[in-house]
């Protein structure tokens, strides 16, 4: 094959770096998670991440002259955003990963883009349903389907909490694929006051809930749960937000999208290295189903293209 020339020089050492950030505090989230839950209610883990993330972006949007939208119709949009983006699969992330492994929830998570496909086609006239794309979805969840175990979802049994954790975390693809959709339906602003807008709502949602349904499941003694539910708020979800929209505009969304192959990888490569847990053949083997189609899925692009 041959190679573009422009190819090493199309994309910075910036956006490469913001790339980086993305894939390590994104695919250190489910490890941080596991430790975090061990401890800590599910529905306290999403309050005290996004509680955290709040009490970082706002001082950095002021600090930055930034301002936060007062029209009601963007707080509509930004609730809608939380809900579907951050309290719903920060929540079934967090319950979910209490009875699978890190690893296995941060290869789930590789659903996303095959998710995003339907809903795209449903939702935006830009984005058809193609035969590639429809052949990619069918082979990525397939791959989705040899991860959870083929025999237990055709006999499924709901006292299988592993089951059940496995099919949770799926379901979180269904809302970041939807706030990844809707967003584009959104009116444009800059990305750090949508993200600011987002975590605020978020923490109007997360910490009435957890009050009411586990008024007890806040506490944590052990200093690595302390230390979990700290890095969880400050970079998978503050660090992230204030990285993520600049990155879409200066690299584009489809560089951006690396993070697809590469989050679900440093997750599993977290989890193993150090919660010690086990990945098997078959594991690995849906994983690059997942994988493949993903990239089949994908629209090719021509070389020289912007």
């Amino acid at each position: 094959m041959g190679s573009d020339p422009q190819a090493a020089t199309r994309h910075p050492m910036r956006d490469w770096a913001d790339l980086s950030v993305l894939v390590v505090v994104w695919g250190s989230s489910f490890a941080l998670t596991k430790v975090a839950v061990g401890e800590v209610a599910p529905v306290w883990v999403v309050a005290w991440r996004v509680l955290l993330a709040t009490a970082v972006l706002i001082p950095v949007l002021l600090l930055s002259g930034g301002a936060l939208s007062r029209r009601p119709r963007d707080w509509a949009g930004f609730a809608w955003l939380a809900f579907v983006g951050t309290v719903a699969p920060f929540w079934l992330i967090s319950w979910g990963t209490q009875y699978i492994s890190s690893s296995l929830a941060g290869v789930l998570m590789a659903a996303v883009p095959l998710v995003v496909i339907f809903m795209a086609a449903a939702l935006l006239r830009d984005e058809p349903l193609t035969v590639r794309k429809g052949i990619g979805f069918v082979a990525g969840f397939a791959g989705v389907v040899m991860l959870i175990g083929p025999g237990a979802l055709l006999s499924f049994d709901p006292g299988n909490m592993q089951l059940l954790g496995a099919l949770a975390v799926v379901s979180a693809s269904f809302g970041y694929a939807s706030q990844a959709v809707t967003v584009r339906l959104m009116r444009p602003m800059a990305g750090l006051e949508r993200a600011t807008g987002m975590i605020i709502a978020s923490s109007a949602m997360a910490l009435p809930l957890a009050l009411v349904t586990a008024p007890d499941g806040y506490a944590a003694e052990r200093a690595e749960t302390l230390a979990s539910l700290a890095l969880l708020g400050i970079f998978p979800t503050a660090i992230a937000g204030i990285v993520l929209f600049p990155l879409i505009a200066s690299a584009g969304a489809g560089f951006t999208a690396l993070t697809n192959y590469l989050v679900p990888a440093f997750a599993l490569a977290v989890g193993v290295s150090f919660l010690g847990e086990h990945f098997t053949s078959t594991d690995f083997a849906g994983f690059a189903m997942v994988l493949a189609g993903i990239t089949f899925a994908r629209p090719r692009r021509r070389t020289g293209g912007g």
